[in-house]
């Protein structure tokens, strides 16, 4: 089911009107409603009970127990870098932010784009939908689904106090973590809470719409932000 609220305008890749800025940051989810966005679902759904906008700009995708499907922005956005933090309130699960986004369906309800993986333990992976990107070999899995490569970069481990476990990059579920995105030409970098998780090179996409899943569970996502880069 398509929900368009607004027609849909390419502003050659400007940044929203709609949205906030504050600084060279802008807020997406601050001062805004849903006609601003635009949204798919694989079965009907209502807009506002699947992404509800709070007041303080906060995001909460009711994903768990809802059909599957998106909210995307109405402009397409080149060279620049996303910062928010994220959670999940309660039953942790999949979700993710899909960059580089068209408006065309790669798989199930999913657009053509770049995933960035919310997800325990697999938080920055990239999916690949209809799209490639190059990484060092150390980065690939045993296994790869040829369409959805999930690709990773393990980072150096820290030294560890003897008898105390090995610590994890990601918090807690209830906790917030902090996810950094660069996208400056074909290069793609994520870094969760400060660590460099992944990074790929000659990625086939080098812009377009940004996406936000609703898959299976429920997450918070705080502080949306994203700026141009020179």
């Amino acid at each position: 089911m398509k929900t368009r609220l607004l027609p849909l305008v390419v502003s050659t890749l400007l940044f929203a009107s709609y949205a906030t800025a504050q600084g060279d940051w802008t807020y997406l989810f601050k001062d805004v409603d849903h006609n601003e966005f635009y949204f798919d679902f694989i079965e009907e759904a209502d807009p506002e009970e699947v992404f509800e906008i709070k007041a303080d700009g906060t995001l909460l995708i009711k994903g768990a127990g809802q059909p599957e499907g998106y909210l995307q922005t109405l402009d397409e956005y080149e060279d620049y870098e996303i910062k928010f933090e994220f959670r999940w309130p309660d039953e942790p699960g999949k979700s993710g932010i899909q960059i580089h986004s068209t408006s065309d369906t790669a798989h199930s309800i999913w657009p053509e784009s770049i995933e960035i993986q919310l997800e325990p333990e697999h938080t920055g992976d990239f999916w690949l939908l209809n799209n490639s990107i190059d990484v060092e070999e150390e980065q690939m899995p045993d296994k790869a689904a040829e369409r959805n490569r999930r690709i990773r970069l393990t980072p150096k481990p820290e030294p560890r106090e003897y008898g105390k476990p090995k610590k994890k990059l990601e918090n807690e579920p209830d906790e917030w973590n902090a996810l950094h995105i660069v996208a400056k030409g074909d290069t793609i970098q994520v870094y969760l809470n400060d660590k460099l998780v992944n990074e790929g090179k000659n990625a086939s996409a080098t812009s377009g719409f940004i996406t936000f899943q609703a898959e299976e569970a429920n997450i918070e996502i705080r502080n949306f932000r994203l700026r141009e880069l020179d």
